[in-house]
């Protein structure tokens, strides 16, 4: 855990060094601007982690940790993944593939943000990180796509972190629920 806490420390080091100290921007957007496709987006993952719930029940065998530690992972998810993630992925390296690949530079970043996922296989078996690559791939396709149109990392860092949270949160909210 800590070392995921160390890892994002880090891409949002470098991306707000990029940023800010080497002068190197990209869009940022705000709450209000262009905000509706991330709205949706965001749906759309609350209703898919419902589904793969729904159609994958947790088991007995299910891992909940203990509750302090699953109150920090959860925050974690929602206030720090997202936002850290979308921009060095988003921002950063979307931002200068894009400038010097033109279209390409979508493709090239979302298939970054998702072989980056690799680093799961510190803590999960193969199975489960390979879907992983795919899923993150396949998110960061539409993602950056998104972000292209409306400019917004906001709105990405939003989607993001509830696509997060709901994956991590409706199976242990339905594992709770078959076992009280």
């Amino acid at each position: 855990m800590v070392a995921n806490y160390i890892a994002h420390a880090w891409m949002a080091a470098i991306a707000l060094g990029w940023f800010f100290l080497l002068g190197r921007r990209f869009p940022i957007g705000s709450f209000t601007r262009r905000m509706r496709p991330w709205y949706i987006a965001a749906l759309v993952l609350i209703a898919v982690s419902v589904g793969e719930t729904v159609a994958s029940p947790p088991s007995a065998g299910f891992h909940v940790p203990a509750m302090p530690t699953l109150i920090a992972q959860l925050v974690f998810l929602a206030f720090v993944v997202g936002p850290t993630e979308e921009l060095l992925f988003r921002g950063v390296v979307q931002t200068g593939l894009r400038q010097s690949l033109g279209q390409w530079g979508i493709v090239i970043g979302a298939l970054l943000f998702g072989f980056f996922h690799l680093i799961n296989l510190v803590f999960q078996p193969l199975g489960t990180t390979a879907l992983q690559v795919l899923t993150a791939t396949v998110i960061g396709l539409v993602f950056g796509v998104l972000y292209d149109r409306t400019r917004n990392l906001v709105g990405a860092s939003l989607a993001h972190s509830v696509a997060d949270f709901s994956g991590a949160a409706i199976p242990l909210f339905a594992y709770f629920l078959a076992n009280r």
